[in-house]
């Protein structure tokens, strides 16, 4: 193999795994969680102020993204942290999914 050959085989593996890229990625993904919590909270204040109850589905939503993000990460970084956190917010994600579901089939608005 030619070192040009070399060269051009490490510039495309390198060009792959670009540190650049993963810390925008990373960044990328903690403001989308924080944009996603901001909605849920605002739309969640919005609905109780009408007095048309709690909606606990936009939490449910807000969790979920929690939940995949500190699973994903401990599957590949094999944190404690991470999977404490991933099972914490999947528990309470657990429990606002059966809430509003609950919310749903009774048709009675929690206040």
């Amino acid at each position: 193999m030619k070192k040009e050959e070399i060269l051009a085989k490490s510039r495309e593996e390198n060009r792959k795994n670009d540190p650049y890229q993963a810390e925008i990625q990373r960044r990328s993904s903690s403001f989308s969680g924080v944009v996603v919590v901001l909605l849920s909270t605002i739309l969640f204040v919005i609905q109780l102020v009408m007095d048309k109850g709690f909606n606990f589905g936009l939490y449910a939503v807000a969790f979920a993204y929690g939940t995949t993000d500190f699973l994903v990460r401990y599957f590949y970084m094999r944190r404690r942290r991470e999977l404490v956190f991933g099972l914490i917010y999947l528990v309470i994600t657990i429990v606002l999914i059966v809430l509003h579901i609950t919310q749903l089939v009774s048709g009675t608005k929690v206040v």
